[in-house]
């Protein structure tokens, strides 16, 4: 959350961005503490380069006591104040040696089945906002769920519902990407070295990083992510012709990768039940709004037929009058 959840309000704290010495020697404190607490616990990897933090970001699941209370939490970590925003509890804990000052401590809550996905995907920093407009080209959407398929023919309609998970297991996810599972267990050395990483998956597409281009999103993301910004203002226009592309993902379309999907991951029958489900959904949709039409036209005619019998009426009173 950036270390600003707690400087607002009635009563703001002061809470310093860290040094890395300073970051690193709580985030060792807070996993062991949390660690007696809950069964797994993790931070996720951090991106390259930073030279201060913001705040702490640590990943639980799997309370070893229940029922949980949050008492428990705040006891441990020594928290001055907390703000719960379900699943992510933010404490505001002491800044050592800084007096008067605060770090910003979130802990994120997850279920057990969902823990590796969590630490997985919100590891590198900005990295899957980086991979993300490449996947999504090819009908690939990454969220904090897992991987999922968009049904094409759905999308257009709901892009929620046009989700099909096909996996939340990562080193799955990576070996699909042709990702290198041993580069992306580790912490990047440099910035350029993570970007050369995101160039390396067989989907990535460097057309889709031009500025002038770049969706609505994408363009909100260039404005608030400053890793985004540089890799699509400073990294891209430097690699022109030289990124590594295994598998060639110029020559691959949506609908190969919609069927390499499908088969690989088992999800045809759950992808053809969704369409059909669709399909039917549309057509009860479309058969109710044609009754209405049908119903909405008998209507205006009836009320023609009768306006014009009552003009009709009056004619001939108004005649008889004469």
């Amino acid at each position: 959350m950036g270390g600003k959840v707690f400087t607002s309000g009635p009563e703001p704290l002061s809470t310093p961005r860290m040094t890395p010495s300073v970051y690193r020697s709580l985030l060792d404190r807070y996993l062991h503490q949390l660690s007696e607490i809950f069964e797994r616990v993790a931070a996720p990897i951090e991106a390259p380069e930073k030279n201060s933090f913001g705040d702490i970001d640590v990943i639980v699941s799997g309370p070893k006591t229940t029922p949980f209370h949050l008492d428990q939490l705040a006891t441990a970590v020594t928290a001055k104040r907390t703000i719960v925003k379900p699943p992510i509890y933010s404490f505001a804990v002491p800044y050592p040696d800084l007096e008067g000052s605060s770090v910003q401590l979130d802990v994120q809550l997850c279920k057990p089945e969902d823990f590796d996905w969590e630490v997985f995907h919100k590891g590198h920093g900005d990295m899957w906002n980086i991979l993300g407009p490449s996947i999504r080209s090819f009908g690939l959407t990454a969220n904090d769920r897992g991987l999922h398929l968009r049904v094409p023919e759905i999308e257009r309609g709901n892009k929620k519902r046009s989700l099909v998970l096909l996996t939340a297991d990562p080193d799955t996810v990576l070996d699909f990407l042709r990702l290198d599972k041993k580069a992306y267990a580790e912490r990047f050395n440099t910035v350029d070295d993570m970007f050369e990483f995101a160039c390396s998956t067989r989907f990535f597409r460097p057309e889709v990083y031009v500025r002038d281009g770049l969706k609505a999103n994408d363009r909100k993301r260039m404005a608030q992510r400053d890793l985004y910004r540089r890799f699509v203002d400073d990294f891209m226009p430097t690699r022109e012709g030289a990124i590594p592309r295994d598998g060639h993902a110029g020559e691959l379309t949506r609908e190969q990768v919609l069927e390499d999907a499908l088969d690989r991951f088992g999800k045809r029958d759950e992808f053809e039940a969704r369409v059909k489900a669709w399909r039917k959904e549309r057509e009860q949709l479309s058969n109710k709004q044609e009754t209405r039409e049908r119903r909405k036209a008998q209507a205006m005619e009836e009320e023609a037929y009768a306006n014009a019998w009552i003009n009709s009426i009056q004619r001939m009173a108004q005649e008889a009058e004469v």
